[in-house]
């Protein structure tokens, strides 16, 4: 249940420097991890925690559900909210404890299509967490928010993506996984979210492969072809790199030798459940023999 009390933080210059460095990095220009829109300063909420951001109807969700911050596991019990990064100003709003016999699959009050498939999105990546005997392994790190600033990240991940492919790198299908079947839309609204979700990360990988940031051409038949092969037109079950496919044939002027081993890699995120952020944290890779 939501708390009744907030503390409104003082607009101090520590305050301001605060939301600089920590709040605005964290919100300006990103996505929230469980809907995937666009994060607004004035309904986005930042966990004090570990300064990770979402939507703050999602992280309210959530956390009606579990005290754990979706992207990092970190325990959280008060987020940042009602920012105004012009004026300096924000609110820290603190939680009430769950109480010990809160169920953990929510009610759908709802009559919205977008609350319901939020709410369904939220608990499948709440079962997911709660399938798991441990925290996700974190393999890597880029920096953390507020301390390492946005730009300096993404270059640091687009020399990662780059370097996966020099070294010829596999990446392993993750255990949380959603099934082929799970990626097929089933109408317009259902495949667009499912672009929303790949699109950035076939832009950087393509950036990463090709040196160019304009990857707009590349991108459409990249992404006709996604749909295509959950059309049935392209089952790719085998998952091996290396397999040659006539169905690939489009991208290989683009992609040339990269081209199959691009197609593994976008299976493994798409099919995996989690964001891109968590993604590139925890996928494992092994050598390709």
């Amino acid at each position: 249940m939501e708390s009744s009390s907030s503390t409104k933080l003082s607009g101090s210059s520590k305050t301001e420097k605060f939301i600089k460095r920590v709040i605005s990095p964290a919100i300006i220009g990103q996505t929230c991890p469980i809907c995937l829109t666009n994060l607004d300063p004035r309904v986005a909420a930042v966990l004090s925690v570990c300064f990770h951001a979402y939507c703050l109807d999602c992280i309210k969700k959530w956390s009606d559900l579990k005290r754990k911050c979706p992207l990092c596991s970190s325990t959280f019990d008060s987020w940042f909210y009602k920012i105004n990064i012009s004026s300096g100003k924000f609110v820290k709003h603190q939680l009430t404890a769950l109480p010990e016999d809160k169920p953990i699959v929510p009610r759908l009050q709802s009559t919205f299509t977008d609350h319901r498939r939020l709410i369904q999105r939220t608990r499948e990546e709440l079962n997911s967490i709660n399938s798991r005997r441990r925290p996700l392994p974190w393999r890597r790190s880029f920096g953390r928010p507020g301390t390492v600033p946005s730009h300096v990240m993404a270059e640091r991940k687009l020399q990662w993506r780059a370097s996966v492919y020099n070294r010829r790198l596999k990446a392993l299908p993750s255990s949380q996984g959603i099934s082929f079947q799970q990626n097929v839309p089933r109408n317009e609204s259902e495949k667009q979210r499912i672009l929303q979700r790949i699109e950035p990360w076939i832009r950087r990988e393509l950036e990463a492969i090709l040196g160019d940031p304009d990857t707009s051409i590349i991108l459409h038949v990249v992404s006709s072809l996604f749909f295509s092969s959950h059309g049935g037109k392209y089952d790719g079950s085998s998952g091996q790199v290396g397999v040659e496919d006539n169905f690939l044939a489009p991208l290989k002027p683009f992609l040339h030798e990269w081209t199959d081993m691009f197609w593994h890699e976008l299976r493994c995120f798409a099919e995996s459940s989690f964001t891109i952020e968590t993604y590139d944290a925890v996928v494992e890779y092994r050598q390709l023999e």
